[in-house]
């Protein structure tokens, strides 16, 4: 995964949540753009925790797949 594709996944219009997840299968849902911090350099992305002040770093390199959500109204 690369920066630049998580950068289209976030400008997306309209969006659509989506997760990523690491080569240990944990994941990481990104509900809206405003809970996603990419550096500069794209190497590293913080997650914000929808329901909490926690939040995740990842090293975006590291991120294996994401998992896009489907368009509403599409059959599953």
């Amino acid at each position: 995964m690369s920066a630049d594709e998580l950068k289209r996944l976030l400008k997306a219009v309209p969006f659509r949540p989506f997760t990523v997840y690491l080569p240990s299968d944990t994941s990481f849902p990104v509900p809206h753009p405003y809970f996603v911090l990419l550096t500069p350099n794209g190497r590293t992305m913080v997650v914000a925790h929808e329901n909490s002040d926690a939040v995740d770093i990842l090293d975006v390199p590291l991120i294996t797949r994401v998992n896009v959500e489907a368009k509403r109204g599409a059959e599953t």
